[in-house]
């Protein structure tokens, strides 16, 4: 009885010792597993978990994923019917199709693409965690694997409404050609539409616009159906909010300086634009409002509320989008006039002394608190350490490209980190970071003139008369 009883008691001891060494795993960033479903969606998009997500898709449904169009601007992709498990919860008959230009085509040869997730596609009302779309975007252009969550975090810092980003381990099975696949590493990204409006803005009854190539917000007269081609609506709001909108892009494009200055402010939130375009600035994130016109919304709430801005589609951000200059042009971009003239809103507000004062003192704050180099690096290393693990088992990332963004691989290990799959190579995020600060202290001493973009930077064989073709959600 003695020895049954030890033999209880050293079973007991041993149980513990296993199970705390499990917590403890559990618990080191980057080997986190989720074990239970999140609640809410603010668990969810805690942008230092990475979940599993499985997508399993008929055969016949996947070959219809591939869009008809070989190459080029604003593909069309269809939806198919998928079955999902997301963090533990599993969802049939949801809408799943490919989404992305660049991040498409640069992975066109492997199973590693961007998806987009419509809960209620094909059943009414179906959502997850009140979320009835998601974004996976698959890094594929992105060598870090944290841009996008790394920018997110800053405007969720500064208090600016956007999306909520995440991270996933994504497995894709096709019935009687592949069992759970693993595409590796995604980035979650929360969707623009009723559920994020609803929830930041108290409701989804507004405008909601995703402008394509308007860098001039130009005015093109008093028919609204005439702005659907550039403004690209994704609400269907009153004609009162409409006639709002009409009226703002004439007042940007003209109205009188003396009456603009005047009439401005009843449109825009000055502060919140201010530091948007700061945000924008700080982070040179020119494939955006700043140089192309497009990746952002404006939402107007009500008819007599004022028009907000926010971020969209920011993995070109720390000076990595290609066309806008060179990385060493893009290090160096201007925080006194970080847009081409043809910016025509932010052209006229940066003439006001009011809006300087506050853009100025965005800038200031945003580099010397969150974009601190301390505070910078302290968000990488969490964000590193998150999906490490991730990127080391993800056969379309490099694992040495990764490492460089955050330090000088040892020579040593050269070999062993690098993997098969050779990302386009972007600006070292680390690299960035020394220089950016470099240069935004040089030019508030005044010793250095900043980079401001040109639109001539980047052909566009399409004559103006042309409606730009819309890019996918």
């Amino acid at each position: 009885m003695i020895r049954y009883h030890q033999a209880t008691f050293i079973l007991k001891i041993y149980f513990k010792f296993f199970v705390g060494l499990i917590f403890l795993w559990n618990n080191v960033p980057g080997n986190a597993i989720e074990s239970s479903p999140p609640k809410t969606s603010r668990i969810f998009f805690k942008d230092t978990k990475v979940w599993d997500i499985e997508i399993t898709v008929p055969l016949k449904q996947h070959k219809m994923l591939q869009p008809k169009a070989k190459q080029g601007y604003g593909m069309n992709f269809n939806y198919v019917r998928a079955n999902i498990n997301i963090a533990g919860q599993n969802f049939a008959d949801i809408g799943l199709r490919y989404k992305g230009n660049s991040s498409f085509s640069s992975a066109r040869d492997i199973p590693k693409k961007s998806f987009k997730i419509d809960f209620n596609r094909f059943i009414k009302d179906q959502k997850f965690l009140g979320l009835t779309k998601l974004n996976l975007n698959n890094n594929i252009l992105d060598p870090s694997q944290i841009r996008e969550a790394l920018a997110y975090r800053l405007w969720s810092k500064i208090e600016l409404p956007s999306p909520r980003a995440t991270f996933a381990r994504v497995t894709l099975t096709i019935p009687d050609q592949s069992d759970k696949k693993l595409l590796g590493l995604y980035v979650v990204v929360e969707q623009v539409n009723a559920p994020l409006l609803r929830e930041r803005f108290g409701t989804d009854k507004g405008l909601l616009l995703k402008p394509e190539q308007s860098l001039s917000m130009p005015y093109l007269g008093e028919n609204f159906e005439e702005y659907k081609r550039i403004y690209t609506p994704k609400s269907n709001a009153k004609p009162s909010l409409k006639k709002r909108f009409i009226e703002f892009t004439r007042l940007i494009n003209e109205k009188e300086d003396e009456i603009f200055e005047k009439k401005i402010s009843s449109y825009i939130d000055f502060r919140q634009l201010a530091k948007f375009t700061a945000a924008h600035t700080i982070l040179s994130h020119l494939d955006s409002f700043l140089l192309r016109g497009h990746n952002y919304y404006i939402y107007l709430p009500k008819a007599d509320s004022k028009f907000i801005f926010l971020p969209w589609d920011v993995n070109s951000t720390f000076a990595s989008h290609r066309s806008a200059g060179s990385p060493e042009q893009q290090f160096n971009l201007s925080i006194k006039h970080p847009f081409p003239r043809e910016q025509r809103l932010l052209e006229r507000l940066i003439k006001l002394k009011s809006f300087r004062n506050l853009y100025d003192n965005e800038i200031k704050n945003l580099a010397t608190t969150h974009f601190s180099k301390k505070a910078i690096i302290k968000d990488m290393t969490e964000l590193r350490k998150s999906v490490e693990t991730s990127v080391k088992h993800d056969e379309y990332s490099n694992y040495y490209e990764f490492v460089n963004n955050f330090q000088t691989p040892k020579a040593s290990n050269i070999n062993k980190m690098q993997g098969s799959f050779r990302p386009v190579r972007k600006p070292l995020l680390r690299e960035f970071l020394i220089k950016r600060h470099e240069s935004i202290t040089a030019q508030w001493s005044e010793n250095r003139e900043g980079y401001t973009p040109s639109i001539r930077q980047r052909s566009n064989r399409r004559t103006t008369k042309q409606s730009p073709r819309k890019r996918p959600d």
